[in-house]
């Protein structure tokens, strides 16, 4: 102990005021933070990256590398009045403060509001006041009361514990980037560590061996140039605007969907901000809720329904309309092993209704709103199997079509083929499958149907159809004809073409009929 209390004395007798290193450590802290407090001035008016907190920072290193005692500019300013020891004690107790607000600007998405400022500056203002009563009730010469003075009083018992917390923080604000930030956005906040560490390898080694206020003040000038050189180097590693837009948090609040997360149970765990603070026509999720029960819940208090199309759109009304949702799956896991389920619900309600209007131009005929050629071609291809036999095949041929269109123009024709379509729709059973497949030609199909049902039908278009007079084309009719297939077996065209024969025989050669009916056969390579 004995030596090693020599060699600190040693040490101190080379950082004595006025010394030669003692005036070039200063001075190259004055220049080296001026330097870069111009640099992030120049910085700042051009916008490029977030500096003004760097530059409130370079502010008080500036003032203490000025005006300590000794310092570089001794001679002309008088470093030993009580009003220069003042702001050399403000600057102590700001610089930690300072950096910590710095590092938060860098790597938090969460702004520095005034309330931030006004509770983090508070202390140290307090322990300056504090410290400034004092030296007018005591005369103690403020220059030797700083964070680091190791002298056991209120004003630096208050600073210390102060001093911890900052640090603390500090560490914190940087820890957070290393469990929200990838790997290559986390250099630039390494250098925010060797700032922290720094000055905090001055106040511990300072303390705990009791050195001289001098060589505490050498200590902590090379532990601020070592701040400040990382502090600049981590803008051009990654600026502030870089880090934040990859935090997980900030990137999870942003995202314009609402996401779940689900266990492996199916129990909703967590929901982004999304999710909480949407307006959106959604009930909000429970913790531990199943998902489920939450599906049902939106279905039975947003009088939603399941999507025709996918079970994974739900159609939600509202007081707006009608809103649609897509509920997208996504597996949670890692090398393998699975955690859990992220639920991604977006809002799809442009494109799905985009998408309905392409369909209704693609399935649905745009005059009498029955399903089209195209619509009828796929469902032939979907219900043609055992499930569905026997399956009715009805034809029907609207009569006299084409001789309205001729003596009273098409919009009577149009007349007709609405009245025609109307009736059918009426008297059609609720699971038929209607098409209008041609210029005149309708084409009813039935699932598990009969020959009962058939004939029923063509009865009560019928007689609904003689009930009816128009002035523009008279009394409608239509020829029909009808068959079964009772086995997949069977030809679905040879079973079609029996219908529409016994349609065609109806007609009694009225006139020549495009079979528009026959599924195209699929090309043999």
């Amino acid at each position: 102990m004995a030596d090693m209390n020599s060699a600190l004395d040693l040490i101190s007798a080379q950082f004595e005021e006025g010394s030669a290193i003692w005036l070039v450590l200063f001075s190259a802290l004055f220049v080296l933070t001026a330097i870069y407090f111009f640099r992030g001035l120049y910085i700042y008016n051009k916008r490029s990256m977030d500096s003004l907190n760097f530059l409130i920072l370079c502010a008080p290193v500036l003032i203490w590398a000025f005006f300590i005692e000794g310092g570089p500019l001794l001679g002309i300013v008088n470093g030993e009045g009580t009003f220069v020891s003042l702001i050399i004690v403000c600057a102590n107790y700001l610089i930690p403060t300072l950096l910590m607000l710095h590092i938060w600007s860098q790597v938090s998405y969460r702004p520095i509001t005034i309330y931030v400022w006004i509770r983090w500056l508070a202390v140290p203002v307090i322990l300056t006041v504090i410290a400034a009563v004092r030296m007018a009730d005591t005369e103690i010469d403020l220059g030797t009361i700083g964070v680091w003075d190791g002298q056991i009083s209120a004003v630096a018992l208050g600073a210390s514990i102060y001093f911890i917390i900052v640090i603390i923080k500090s560490y914190l604000l940087c820890f957070n980037v290393f469990y929200q930030m990838p790997v290559h956005m986390r250099r630039s906040t390494y250098q925010m560590l060797i700032s922290i560490t720094a000055i905090v390898i001055a106040h511990v080694v300072s303390a705990y061996f009791g050195l001289t206020q001098n060589v505490s003040n050498v200590l902590m000038a090379i532990a601020l140039i070592v701040a400040m050189y990382s502090l600049f180097t981590a803008f051009f590693i990654a600026n502030a605007a870089n880090v934040i837009v990859t935090s997980r948090d900030f990137v999870f609040s942003s995202l314009s969907t609402l996401v779940i997360m689900i266990s492996l149970k199916g129990n909703i765990l967590d929901w982004n901000r999304k999710a909480k603070d949407s307006c959106l026509p959604l009930p909000n999720p429970k913790y531990k809720e199943p998902y489920e029960h939450y599906r049902k819940r939106i279905l039975e208090t947003c009088n939603g329904t399941v999507s025709p199309h996918d079970e994974n759109i739900l159609n939600v009304k509202s007081i707006d309309g009608e809103n649609n949702f897509l509920f997208t799956w996504h597996d949670i896991g890692y090398q393998g092993r699975q955690y859990g389920y992220l639920i991604e619900i977006a809002d799809v309600t442009n494109i799905y209704t985009k998408l309905r209007y392409i369909e209704v131009i693609a399935y649905y005929d745009n005059l009498t709103s029955l399903h089209n050629r195209n619509a009828y071609i796929e469902r032939v291809k979907q219900i043609a199997t055992p499930e569905s036999m026997p399956l009715l095949i009805v034809v029907g041929d609207v009569n006299n079509l084409k001789k309205i269109n001729d003596l009273y123009g098409h919009l009577s024709g149009d007349n007709l083929l609405l009245t025609v379509t109307r009736i059918v729709k009426e008297n059609a059973p609720e699971d038929a499958f209607v098409a209008r497949i041609g210029g005149d030609e309708i084409v009813m199909l039935v699932q598990k149907a009969s020959d009962n049902m058939a004939t029923s039908f063509i009865a009560d278009v019928t007689d609904a159809l003689n009930a009816i007079t128009d002035a523009g084309f008279g009394t409608p009719s239509v020829s029909w004809g009808y068959a079964i297939m009772r086995d997949v077996t069977e030809s679905y065209n040879d079973v079609f073409r029996t219908a529409d024969s016994i349609m065609y025989e109806a007609k009694r050669k009225s006139r020549e009929l495009t079979i528009s009916g026959v599924i195209p056969q699929e090309r043999e390579d």
